[in-house]
């Protein structure tokens, strides 16, 4: 029982560890891709700077070279926690998140802001002003354009936006595909170890197997995905260990067949890519709801 333990924790930990880390936050520009020219990335960040001294809102922009599997907007909803971009009350932050190999676009807006830019209005600045740009290799005037338009939503100024639809995550149903077979593959022998384990045991690891039906579908289809999945585990496992046959439970631990343990999987660590400016900067506490959009070119 302990070995089944054990080895629960384990794999939910990895697939914990699997997910991307988020960086350091180094200044309102963190170009970690490389895609913005120096000169750029220091007009932008005294740009921002001068929005949030007269606005109060924090708007910072990130560039990664890859997501490494992990869906744009879960990735940025982990940094908009961790950086807390925006007033601890006001909530008034926004981030910009670029994935260069996926050529992917995110804009994750807060809670504050959510009236002033709305979720079709960020669908349309990432279409309208960055897609373009960004499919002619023009970074720092699509990142600029979309910049300008969210300043001027901060200040409360009209603006004028090409009509479009951000365009889904091409991921989503290969995600939906991995999510099943990673379930399969790992779940399944701790799924009938659970069912077949009598007692308290049986009920340690189905406790113990919440977070993993939580953590892998969030990891691969987002957390919406991840919700559903432990909810669903949480109910069923309950009326399956009723049902099920209690011939086949075992009083004892079995063994899984086969030797060796489950390797650990760290996160990236960033490195190299472009730099950042406005040494100094930090978040201000702000929360976010997962408001914005997300596109690509």
């Amino acid at each position: 029982m302990i070995r089944w333990v054990a080895a629960a924790v384990a794999l939910t930990a990895a697939v914990a560890a699997a997910a991307l880390e988020v960086p350091f936050l180094g200044g309102r520009v963190n170009d970690l891709a490389g895609l913005l020219s120096d000169g750029f990335e220091a007009q932008l960040g005294s740009e921002l700077e001068a929005l949030e001294q007269e606005t109060g809102a924090q708007v910072a922009v990130l560039t990664v070279p890859s997501l490494e599997g992990d869906p744009i907007e879960d990735f940025s909803m982990r940094v908009a926690e961790t950086w807390k971009l925006g007033g601890e009350r006001a909530d008034n932050g926004i981030l910009v998140v670029i994935a260069r190999d996926e050529r992917l676009v995110r804009i994750e807006v807060g809670y504050g802001l959510e009236g002033a830019l709305t979720d079709v209005e960020s669908g349309r600045i990432i279409s309208g002003l960055m897609t373009p740009r960004f499919r002619a290799g023009d970074f720092d005037g699509g990142v600029g354009a979309a910049i300008d338009a969210i300043a001027a939503r901060v200040r409360g100024e009209p603006i004028e936006l090409p009509e479009g639809r951000p365009r889904n995550a091409p991921e989503g149903g290969l995600s939906g595909l991995l999510t099943l077979a990673l379930v399969a593959l790992f779940g399944l022998p701790f799924i009938n170890a659970a069912l077949a384990t009598r007692g308290p045991a049986g009920w340690i690891l189905y406790l113990m197997l919440a977070p993993f039906f939580f953590i892998v579908p969030t990891v691969f289809a987002g957390t919406l995905a991840g919700g559903i999945a432990a909810l669903a585990w949480l109910l069923v496992f309950p009326i399956l260990r009723a049902v099920w046959p209690k011939a086949s439970r075992s009083p004892g631990r079995r063994s899984m067949g086969g030797r060796g343990g489950i390797p650990w999987v760290g996160g990236t660590s960033w490195r190299g890519g472009g730099g950042s400016f406005g040494g100094g900067f930090s978040g201000g506490g702000g929360s976010f709801g997962g408001g914005g959009a997300t596109g690509g070119w």
